[in-house]
């Protein structure tokens, strides 16, 4: 068995001291998704791989409330991070399921087998919270771990974003 060293992270363009960030991100699991590039909201911090919503023609971070009629959940950001400092709209690419499709989701709370099936909200643009289902914006398909899940990530509506 071969033990990965710092040296060996880095060969394979892994920084050992990322480890942790690279878990608090959304993660494509599967499904048909395409790229669309829509103005982001002005003064708006955004982070590689998370959740977004739209939310009067603008993209924007995933919250607490995300899923509500006039927040829909819509993709995943996957440009650079974005500092809120940025006043501007320029336009930023955001996957989007064109059917069914899964992510992998850190959770809140304590997810458990018994949460597949389940629908529930966002506790920011990068976890899910396994205690609230006001929204149900992701719905549990398959358990990780406590703090770890696979999740639809609901209707695709993309016909309404493109």
């Amino acid at each position: 068995m071969l033990k990965a060293t710092k040296k060996h992270l880095l060969l394979f363009g892994q920084n050992i001291n990322n480890l942790f960030i690279i878990n608090m991100s959304v993660k494509i699991e599967s499904g048909l998704w395409t790229t669309i590039w829509r103005a982001k909201k002005v003064s708006t911090a955004f982070v590689k791989n998370s959740l977004v919503t739209l939310i009067a023609g603008f993209v924007t971070p995933a919250t607490t409330d995300a899923g509500a009629a006039d927040k829909p959940c819509f993709g995943v950001y996957e440009g650079p991070a974005i500092s809120a400092a940025l006043a501007t709209t320029p336009l930023v690419p955001v996957s989007v399921p064109i059917g069914p499709a899964l992510v992998r989701v850190t959770a809140t709370g304590t997810l458990a087998t018994t949460h597949e099936g389940n629908s529930f909200d966002m506790s920011d643009d990068v976890t899910v919270n396994a205690a609230a289902t006001t929204y149900g914006v992701l719905t549990c398909v398959k358990f990780i771990s406590a703090t770890e899940g696979i999740f639809a990530i609901g209707k695709s509506i993309y016909a309404n974003v493109a």
